[in-house]
């Protein structure tokens, strides 16, 4: 029976979504399937390793020893263009470098948007380039459309990499024109230093936070940095998937979705559109459609079979030869 293994480099696996969505929740879904044995930790006996975002010291110098081992990188951010450095228990790793060493003993990169797949099949010709989805994050299930009348605004994540200041207008506009009441699932500590005006609107993040905190919604705003257009939909996906109704701001790949679906209305850059697009989720019945049939696009790209057989095809075509294991 083939192996493949995810190595993450975040710890905890929930409290990183990145750890969380492309390793630990993948891991799960694929030892569904019983033809393949799946681990959740770098082995050196695995025939496939995922190496997902970043790589450590020690699963770098393994993958290098290891030359008979097929390595899929998975990259998640634009980590080869950065000079961010992150502090691992080994020390200090400097993103790019680590990036770069990567991908070159990797056989095969993986991305989880289209975008973010053409920039690797640009700047690494030589690399074959996979896009593979992500699942719908905090386990959200399809749900109808939440009320309008809570007035009630979330806005949920990190708020570095522009995340919330690219969300500070919408928030802003929301609560001064709308009345809305906005709740900031985030770190609370990190907010206080960064954003501190905002700070007594803060909820501390937990996976069980974000879902009551989109239980109790009756709107969601979702933006990305102008710097970071690459970025996956999996906030989008998990708030609408949940049932409230999503605004999205500077996001192509939420984009992709909103227009797929016939609501690109809804995707806003200005004050003027938010108010259009909050005039069009005041009725009922166009509040409805908007959650059911963005619902069932998301879920056409990230279903759990979607990402599965994404998964599948990409490791059958690096084993052709697996059933004589």
């Amino acid at each position: 029976m083939p192996k493949v293994c995810f190595a993450p480099i975040w710890y905890p696996l929930d409290e990183y979504a990145t750890s969380r969505l492309r390793a630990k929740s993948v891991a799960e879904l694929l030892r569904q399937d019983t033809s393949w044995e799946v681990e959740l930790a770098y082995s050196d006996d695995a025939d496939i390793a995922v190496i997902v975002q970043l790589c450590s010291d020690r699963n770098l110098e393994a993958i290098r020893t290891n030359r008979d081992q097929m390595v899929v990188y998975d990259i998640c951010d634009r980590f080869f263009a950065s000079d961010s450095l992150f502090r691992t228990d080994e020390g200090v790793l400097h993103a790019r470098s680590r990036c770069l060493e990567v991908i070159d003993r990797a056989d095969v990169l993986i991305a989880p948007t289209l975008r973010l797949k053409a920039e690797l099949n640009s700047q690494f010709p030589a690399k074959p380039c996979f896009h593979i989805p992500e699942l719908v994050d905090y386990g959200a299930m399809a749900g109808p459309a939440s009320p309008a009348t809570s007035r009630r605004l979330v806005w949920f994540g990190h708020t570095t990499r522009g995340n919330f200041e690219s969300a500070s207008w919408m928030i802003d506009h929301l609560v001064a024109a709308h009345g809305y009441q906005p709740v900031l699932v985030t770190n609370p500590a990190t907010m206080q230093r960064r954003y501190p005006s905002y700070a007594e609107f803060c909820r501390a993040w937990s996976l069980d936070s974000v879902r009551s905190e989109l239980a109790a919604a009756s709107l969601c705003i979702v933006s990305h940095s102008p710097l970071e257009p690459y970025k996956s939909p999996n906030r989008f996906a998990t708030a609408m998937t949940q049932g409230v109704p999503t605004l999205a701001s500077g996001s192509p790949a939420c984009d992709d979705i909103l227009q797929a679906a016939g609501y690109g209305q809804l995707s806003v850059s200005t004050t003027l559109e938010v108010d259009r697009a909050l005039e069009f989720l005041a009725d009922t019945g166009r509040r409805s459609s908007y959650v059911k049939n963005v619902q069932a696009e998301i879920w056409r790209r990230h279903s759990p079979e979607t990402v599965r057989r994404a998964y599948l095809d990409l490791f059958e075509k690096m084993l052709p030869d697996r059933d004589t294991y």
